[in-house]
């Protein structure tokens, strides 16, 4: 596909405080073709988070886009109805996050957390589901019984493939990964980010992290 698969032009987002406003992205302009892969580089609190969040369309107050413009595929995302950006998550955009603990449902095993994020976009019935969860399990470099496992029963490294597994469950165009080897050892992270290049390479998609 022709173009750019991320356009940010002139992004701020803002977060009005009591004790004032902070000025988190200023100007922000980048555009990343399909395929392309891109890393910013910036210390704790330069903005990478948050940048990352308005592009998800998951900014909370007081946090909010101040100006500027964000395109998925041409499509405008700045000031998108919260139902269609939950569509395009996932299914066109989707996110590692830093925490891969916290990002996953301690109550849910692994298998059921891969379904939900599944079933939110498409309707799959329970024998291509459960193909379909070992078959993204396998991606990441992991076996079909971790589907049955907890996020409590898995290492960190096996806690973060499982948030890369959810990320390409639906094939987006573009993944997010906001700093996810963080909370790892180095041993870890070369890992994670081998399969995190692996599953990129394969598919084309965009990396932007």
């Amino acid at each position: 596909m022709s173009g750019a698969a991320l356009d940010i032009a002139d992004l701020s987002v803002t977060y009005a405080l009591r004790a004032g406003t902070v000025r988190a992205v200023q100007d922000m302009s980048l555009r990343l073709a399909p395929g392309a892969r891109l890393g910013l580089v910036g210390e704790s609190g330069s903005g990478k988070t948050t940048l990352a969040l308005a592009v998800m369309g998951m900014l909370r107050a007081p946090g909010f886009v101040a100006a500027g413009s964000i395109r998925l595929d041409g499509v405008e995302l700045v000031g998108m109805n919260p139902q269609a950006m939950a569509r395009l998550r996932l299914s066109r955009v989707s996110y590692v996050p830093q925490g891969a603990m916290n990002a996953l449902n301690p109550v849910l095993r692994v298998g059921t957390s891969l379904a939900h994020a599944i079933r939110a976009h498409e309707r799959v019935d329970a024998a291509a589901m459960a193909t379909r969860v070992a078959g993204l399990l396998d991606q990441v470099g992991l076996g079909p019984e971790v589907a049955r496992r907890y996020p409590h029963e898995l290492s960190g490294g096996m806690k973060q493939r499982v948030c890369i597994a959810l990320a390409i469950a639906l094939s987006p165009r573009l993944i997010i990964a906001d700093e996810p080897t963080s909370a790892l050892d180095v041993v870890t992270q070369r890992q994670v980010m081998r399969t995190l290049q692996d599953v990129v390479s394969c598919s084309g998609r965009s990396l932007h992290g």
